[in-house]
């Protein structure tokens, strides 16, 4: 996970809308994003996309006036989600686009009946996510030289008409 809200917040909001990945064409801009944040400013990897998750979980895309500007994904594993590749474009950081991308995926999740969710967060990201409501769990740990902390929410499923 990226810095995402690390900048000062612009003085202007702008409306931030948070989309479901619905064609080839977006998921290669979820691909270009990845590629952005994680390979060329981060160098945490190179290989962003082809992932199984991909085609099973919820891809999204932030969007500030037509212009893609974030992403992230959540998958389903039972009644447990995870959360990963949650990245915002360098200068759209510490306007909301985070927090909007964050709270759309959690949203889904809680929809789908999950429990709790879970993520690998950057080290320098933790109290964002904390903000969230989000615990570490467990010590801090190196993913290609960059520290993470796994952390943990529990949340509250969203019942069904036949109260499942």
């Amino acid at each position: 996970m990226t810095g995402i809200e690390s900048e000062t917040r612009s003085a202007q909001p702008r409306a931030i809308r948070v989309e479901p990945v619905r064609t080839p064409e977006e998921l290669e801009i979820v691909y270009q994003i990845r590629r952005e944040v994680f390979d060329q400013e981060q160098h945490l990897t190179t290989w962003v996309h082809d992932y199984p998750e991909d085609g099973a979980g919820l891809n999204v895309l932030a969007w500030i006036d037509g212009e893609a500007v974030g992403t992230g994904r959540v998958t389903l594993w039972g009644d447990e989600a995870q959360i990963a590749w949650v990245a915002v474009r360098k200068p759209y950081r510490g306007q909301g686009v985070g927090r909007a991308i964050m709270e759309r995926l959690i949203r889904w999740a809680e929809e789908q009946g999950a429990r709790t969710v879970t993520l690998n967060a950057q080290t320098h990201a933790r109290e964002f996510y904390r903000k969230l409501g989000f615990r570490p769990i467990g010590r801090p740990f190196s993913m290609a030289h960059i520290e993470h902390q796994f952390m943990e929410r529990e949340l509250h499923p969203v019942q069904t008409k036949g109260g499942q």
